[in-house]
């Protein structure tokens, strides 16, 4: 496409503004050549680009003479179908136009948000209805309130996130004070209410937690060495599991947020439990080879189906008709929140394997 370039800014047309045409003229420069937006003159016939300000060479990266060389499709490449229909056309009928959503490719391949606000030039033909000529458009970057938007959109998953995690962690230690309780009004032994105070201790703990997550952002607060058989243990304990039995074949010092670790092996156990059945036997212990630093949490359930293997840690993602598909999502979660890497696999006894890797110790 030839292009016209109008040196010294003529590309923009001063019309009945009052006095000297030359020093309206004049300020029209000026507004162009030091506007904080890239402003750029167009062709609507050619596509072609005019004239360009300073400022659209700073933001695309090519100098004035490389960009009077182009025309839009070479910095809208994704976006110049709608860019013709949506915003051209508007300036075209309407006199003016704008959009908020568009991506500009500079020349060392960067993707720049930008919102862009265009204007018809007034026609040198000299009729007064006389079909215009150029445009004038301004594009203004705006990385920043995109940055501000994704930030705001990731809190808020991470709040719905949140919910799921209190809702589905609850269950554990609710199930618990329930159980407990019925025993306790059956027989009337108070040593059930001790696992029923522990349990409600434990709820208001997560709580706590919870709500301080939801405020921070975090997901991982003060990490510190942790016993792999020690936790394993605790949490076995925590979560009641007889008659299931736990084995922990293997032991290390683990670099973890303890609470958050304790919330990982709590899902783990419970989905060994709702899929391999009450009396399910899960082994604890630790990666062997050269190139692991991790543990493993096996079962010998009903293990995990090939086809599900990539979806298994998904939000929402469950086999059972009554799961919430937040147990091993929630495990995930938090492995990625440590910078730990999660797979599963099938076991020696034909269930779930999952290996945690890539711990600090």
């Amino acid at each position: 496409m030839g292009n016209e370039s109008t040196d010294g800014g003529e590309g923009i047309e001063a019309s009945g503004t009052g006095g000297d045409p030359a020093s309206v003229e004049e300020r029209y420069q000026k507004v162009f050549e030091y506007n904080n937006d890239a402003v750029m003159i167009v062709d609507f016939e050619t596509e072609s680009f005019v004239d360009v300000n300073p400022r659209a060479c700073e933001l695309l990266g090519y100098s004035r003479e490389e960009l009077l060389s182009m025309d839009p499709e070479d910095i809208h490449p994704d976006d110049i179908d709608r860019v013709r229909e949506e915003f051209i056309s508007q300036v075209k009928s309407e006199g003016t136009g704008f959009t908020d959503d568009l991506t500009c490719l500079t020349k060392d391949g960067e993707k720049v948000p930008t919102e862009v606000s265009g204007a018809a030039l007034e026609s040198t033909a000299g009729a007064a209805d006389a079909e215009p000529r150029r445009m004038i458009a301004m594009l203004r970057d705006i990385s920043g309130r995109v940055q501000t938007r994704r930030r705001l959109e990731q809190k808020v998953e991470r709040l719905d996130r949140f919910a799921g995690i209190v809702s589905h962690d609850l269950q554990n230690p609710l199930s618990i004070i329930q159980g407990h309780a019925e025993l306790a009004r059956q027989t009337g032994d108070s040593e059930h209410f001790d696992a029923v105070e522990d349990a409600a201790d434990r709820m208001e703990e997560m709580l706590s937690e919870l709500l301080q997550l939801t405020r921070e952002g975090d997901l991982i607060h003060e990490r510190e060495d942790v016993d792999l058989d020690a936790i394993a243990r605790n949490v076995w304990a925590d979560c009641d599991m007889a008659p299931a039995s736990l084995e922990v074949e293997s032991s290390t010092t683990l670099w973890a947020d303890r609470d958050r670790l304790h919330e990982l092996l709590v899902n783990l156990f419970e989905n060994a439990r709702d899929h391999g059945g009450p009396s399910v036997t899960v082994r604890v212990g630790v990666l062997d080879g050269p190139e692991l630093n991790g543990f493993y949490v096996a079962d010998d359930g009903a293990g995990v189906p090939t086809d599900d293997e990539d979806d298994v840690f998904e939000w929402g993602h469950t086999t059972t008709g009554d799961g919430t598909g937040f147990g091993l999502a929630i495990v995930a979660e938090i492995a990625e929140a440590h910078g730990w890497e999660i797979g599963v696999e099938e076991s020696a006894d034909g269930g779930a394997r999952f290996e945690i890797d890539g711990i600090d110790r």
